[in-house]
């Protein structure tokens, strides 16, 4: 038996590839929903642009792999090409891009430089980078396909998730907080923000913690802003959706913690400013709704993935991607059913071992966005 502890992408991803693999006997254990966490609360976008070339590689891997999943799943993913476009007000931005863009050439993703006002929608007459590789998908479409998929196959226990329980140093189920026992030999951990909790409920270190985000969506506008605009300087992005609603969201750096799942005027007005001071035609534009969740953030902002060699037999872990986990999830659950099921370490799991905190092999990602 395979338990699941967390019904988000990654969860239901790894369902998904353990299914088609032919496995037959997997449970998923769900505090509240399908999608409660992240997967569900997120602006849907894919890149290739990291600082790290640990995440570049990953990325490198994960978004073709995503591609093939639009064209495999049952409902329709909306994937569309459109480009990030970084806002550079500063100096210091330009030269941070500028050494990035010698590194993203390297790796076969350069960008160009190019004035603003290039792009019609722009009120900014300044310096801007375009990454012409990124683009967009719908997080909910992605999500469900892989539900659809699995929901009457493996069975779906909508319970907290309590203990981990190991006898002589092997894995044999979940307890729940009902105190029920699901009986298993391989236990994996994608309850996103909630994970580095759950671990150390259990006397297990894994430095994972939530970081509260706010998304917003305006009233509708002609389409015109493609890519995803961020500007750092002003801590916002944001992009058009194919309805004519803008959609983005604020990068307002907040203490780490599990907060209520609500929107501030700090933020929504922070948004808007952002939005109105850019965007031709939106001077006047107002907020339709928004809603927050978590980043799911580690020391090093990237993912943790795996097991440690110090965890007993057939715990693993698959987490704390620090604002990027929903375009990594199809590729995440397709090597760690090869992970678990064959025992095939690919080098992109070793990379974001759990281990890699104490052996100081840390990756140092600063392109969170």
């Amino acid at each position: 038996m395979i338990i699941i502890v967390g019904a988000g992408s990654h969860g239901l991803s790894l369902a998904y590839h353990l299914y088609k693999e032919g496995i037959k006997d997997v449970s998923i254990i769900e505090a509240k929903n399908v999608g409660y966490g992240s997967s569900s609360r997120n602006a849907s976008r894919y890149r290739y642009h990291f600082n790290s070339k640990e995440n570049i590689e990953f990325a490198k891997s994960a978004i073709p792999y995503l591609w093939s999943q639009y064209k495999e799943l049952i409902l329709n993913v909306f994937m569309f090409n459109t480009g990030y476009l970084w806002i550079l007000r500063t100096d210091e931005e330009i030269r941070t891009i500028n050494k990035l863009d010698s590194i993203w050439r390297e790796e076969g993703i350069g960008g160009k430089f190019i004035r603003c006002n290039e792009f019609e929608f722009l009120k900014f007459d300044g310096e801007c980078y375009f990454a012409p590789q990124n683009g967009s998908f719908h997080h909910d479409y992605l999500l469900y396909s892989y539900y659809l998929k699995i929901k009457d196959k493996y069975q779906f226990i909508y319970r907290e998730a309590d203990k981990i329980i190991i006898e002589n140093s092997k894995v044999k189920g979940v307890k729940l907080s009902t105190g029920e026992v699901i009986n298993g030999d391989t236990v994996v951990i994608t309850a996103g923000a909630w994970s580095g909790e759950l671990m150390k409920k259990n006397n297990f270190n894994v430095p994972i913690f939530p970081e509260k985000k706010e998304i917003f969506i305006t009233e509708s506008l002609r389409y015109m802003v493609k890519p995803l605009v961020i500007d750092q300087t002003n801590q916002v992005y944001f992009s058009h959706t194919l309805k004519g609603e803008i959609i983005g969201g604020t990068s307002t750096p907040h203490e780490y913690g599990f907060y209520e799942f609500s929107n501030s005027i700090q933020e929504l007005s922070k948004f808007l400013r952002g939005v109105r001071s850019l965007v031709k035609g939106a001077e006047g534009i107002g907020i339709m709704r928004g809603w927050s969740g978590y980043y799911e953030m580690t020391p090093d902002n990237s993912h943790i993935m795996g097991f440690s060699n110090e965890w007993p037999e057939g715990l693993y872990i698959d987490a704390g991607y620090s604002g990027h986990g929903m375009m990594f999830s199809p590729y995440s659950g397709k090597i760690l059913s090869k992970l678990i099921l064959d025992g095939y370490v690919d080098n992109q799991i070793t990379r974001f071992s759990p281990d890699r905190f104490k052996e100081g092999k840390l990756i140092g990602e600063k392109l969170v966005i």
